[in-house]
Protein backbone atom coordinates (compact mmCIF):
# COMPACT_ATOMS: atom_id res chain seq x y z
CA UNK A 1 0.00 0.00 0.00
CA UNK A 2 2.64 2.41 0.70
CA UNK A 3 4.07 1.84 -2.94
CA UNK A 4 0.85 3.00 -4.55
CA UNK A 5 1.28 5.94 -2.26
CA UNK A 6 4.46 6.88 -3.16
CA UNK A 7 3.57 6.33 -6.60
CA UNK A 8 0.47 8.32 -6.61
CA UNK A 9 2.86 11.40 -4.54
CA UNK A 10 5.10 11.05 -7.46
CA UNK A 11 2.37 11.35 -10.44
CA UNK A 12 0.37 13.90 -8.97
CA UNK A 13 2.90 16.14 -6.83
CA UNK A 14 3.17 15.18 -2.75
CA UNK A 15 1.60 18.46 -1.28
CA UNK A 16 3.41 19.96 1.92
CA UNK A 17 1.39 21.19 4.31
CA UNK A 18 1.79 24.51 4.44
CA UNK A 19 4.23 26.59 7.00
CA UNK A 20 2.25 28.74 8.98
CA UNK A 21 4.28 32.18 9.76
CA UNK A 22 4.30 33.57 12.61
CA UNK A 23 2.77 36.78 13.20
CA UNK A 24 5.82 39.06 14.07
CA UNK A 25 5.40 41.66 17.00
CA UNK A 26 2.34 40.84 17.86
CA UNK A 27 3.14 40.38 21.78
CA UNK A 28 1.28 37.23 23.49
CA UNK A 29 -0.27 36.66 26.68
CA UNK A 30 0.57 34.05 29.13
CA UNK A 31 -1.04 30.97 27.20
CA UNK A 32 1.42 32.09 24.15
CA UNK A 33 -1.31 33.63 22.60
CA UNK A 34 -2.10 37.13 21.10
CA UNK A 35 -4.81 39.32 22.96
CA UNK A 36 -8.71 38.04 21.74
CA UNK A 37 -11.82 39.67 22.66
CA UNK A 38 -15.22 37.87 22.87
CA UNK A 39 -17.95 40.34 22.80
CA UNK A 40 -20.64 37.79 22.69
CA UNK A 41 -21.66 38.04 26.35
CA UNK A 42 -22.14 41.84 26.34
CA UNK A 43 -24.45 43.16 28.92
CA UNK A 44 -27.15 44.97 27.01
CA UNK A 45 -29.06 46.12 29.99
CA UNK A 46 -28.91 47.60 33.15
CA UNK A 47 -26.27 50.59 34.35
CA UNK A 48 -23.01 50.04 32.57
CA UNK A 49 -24.77 48.37 29.13
CA UNK A 50 -23.04 48.20 25.86
CA UNK A 51 -25.51 50.79 24.39
CA UNK A 52 -23.02 53.58 22.90
CA UNK A 53 -24.12 54.35 19.53
CA UNK A 54 -22.09 54.16 16.50
CA UNK A 55 -20.54 57.92 17.13
CA UNK A 56 -17.53 59.38 18.19
CA UNK A 57 -17.55 57.82 21.00
CA UNK A 58 -17.70 54.52 19.70
CA UNK A 59 -15.25 54.81 17.81
CA UNK A 60 -12.62 56.14 20.41
CA UNK A 61 -13.94 53.14 22.66
CA UNK A 62 -13.05 51.11 19.60
CA UNK A 63 -9.75 52.79 18.95
CA UNK A 64 -8.38 51.94 22.59
CA UNK A 65 -9.26 48.43 22.69
CA UNK A 66 -7.36 48.00 19.11
CA UNK A 67 -4.73 49.45 21.43
CA UNK A 68 -4.25 46.62 24.04
CA UNK A 69 -3.66 44.32 21.17
CA UNK A 70 -0.59 45.49 20.74
CA UNK A 71 0.39 45.14 23.86
CA UNK A 72 1.24 42.41 26.23
CA UNK A 73 -0.25 41.85 29.73
CA UNK A 74 2.80 43.50 31.72
CA UNK A 75 1.80 46.51 29.71
CA UNK A 76 -1.61 46.81 30.25
CA UNK A 77 -1.23 46.55 33.65
CA UNK A 78 1.23 49.37 33.75
CA UNK A 79 -1.70 51.84 31.70
CA UNK A 80 -3.42 51.51 34.98
CA UNK A 81 -5.72 48.84 34.31
CA UNK A 82 -5.97 46.35 37.22
CA UNK A 83 -7.98 43.35 38.24
CA UNK A 84 -10.63 43.87 41.23
CA UNK A 85 -12.54 41.29 43.63
CA UNK A 86 -15.79 41.11 42.59
CA UNK A 87 -17.02 42.16 46.41
CA UNK A 88 -15.25 45.87 45.97
CA UNK A 89 -17.60 47.13 43.17
CA UNK A 90 -20.76 49.46 44.57
CA UNK A 91 -24.01 47.81 45.14
CA UNK A 92 -25.10 48.76 41.94
CA UNK A 93 -22.67 46.86 40.03
CA UNK A 94 -22.54 43.66 42.20
CA UNK A 95 -26.16 43.66 41.55
CA UNK A 96 -26.07 43.71 38.30
CA UNK A 97 -23.99 40.54 38.37
CA UNK A 98 -26.45 38.75 40.06
CA UNK A 99 -29.22 39.96 37.64
CA UNK A 100 -26.69 38.60 34.71
CA UNK A 101 -25.22 35.98 36.22
CA UNK A 102 -21.99 36.38 36.33
CA UNK A 103 -21.70 36.39 39.98
CA UNK A 104 -20.01 33.11 40.41
CA UNK A 105 -16.65 35.25 39.26
CA UNK A 106 -13.95 36.11 41.51
CA UNK A 107 -12.38 39.14 39.74
CA UNK A 108 -13.33 42.03 36.78
CA UNK A 109 -10.83 43.70 35.06
CA UNK A 110 -10.55 47.43 35.29
CA UNK A 111 -9.52 48.19 31.68
CA UNK A 112 -8.44 52.22 31.79
CA UNK A 113 -9.07 53.93 28.26
CA UNK A 114 -8.87 57.70 29.46
CA UNK A 115 -9.77 59.59 32.39
CA UNK A 116 -12.59 57.68 34.05
CA UNK A 117 -13.44 55.76 31.06
CA UNK A 118 -12.58 52.27 32.02
CA UNK A 119 -13.97 48.90 29.75
CA UNK A 120 -14.71 46.12 32.33
CA UNK A 121 -13.72 42.66 31.42
CA UNK A 122 -13.57 38.96 32.56
CA UNK A 123 -10.15 37.30 31.43
CA UNK A 124 -9.35 33.83 30.54
CA UNK A 125 -5.61 33.38 29.02
CA UNK A 126 -5.65 35.69 26.24
CA UNK A 127 -9.12 35.86 25.81
CA UNK A 128 -11.11 39.52 26.81
CA UNK A 129 -14.81 39.50 27.40
CA UNK A 130 -15.96 43.09 27.86
CA UNK A 131 -19.45 43.12 29.92
CA UNK A 132 -19.64 46.83 30.94
CA UNK A 133 -18.26 49.64 29.14
CA UNK A 134 -18.34 52.53 32.22
CA UNK A 135 -18.02 56.07 30.85
CA UNK A 136 -18.12 57.26 34.24
CA UNK A 137 -15.84 55.08 36.66
CA UNK A 138 -19.39 54.03 38.41
CA UNK A 139 -18.57 50.48 38.92
CA UNK A 140 -15.42 50.56 41.08
CA UNK A 141 -15.31 54.55 41.79
CA UNK A 142 -12.17 55.51 43.55
CA UNK A 143 -11.21 59.16 45.50
CA UNK A 144 -8.94 60.74 43.15
CA UNK A 145 -5.28 60.73 44.88
CA UNK A 146 -3.21 64.45 44.68
CA UNK A 147 -1.14 63.18 42.13
CA UNK A 148 -3.69 62.32 39.70
CA UNK A 149 -5.08 65.95 40.15
CA UNK A 150 -1.86 67.03 38.84
CA UNK A 151 -2.46 64.98 35.92
CA UNK A 152 -6.10 66.43 35.38
CA UNK A 153 -6.73 62.25 35.00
Amino acid sequence: MAGKNKAKEAKFGAKAAPKKKPVLGEPTFEDGHPLAWRFGHVDKGGPFAWDIQPDDKFREVMSKLCEFENKNWSEITCGGSHAIPTEKPGDEARSRLVEIERDDLDELLSLRLSGPNRVWCTKSGHLLRPPWWDAEHQVYSVAKDKADRKKGV
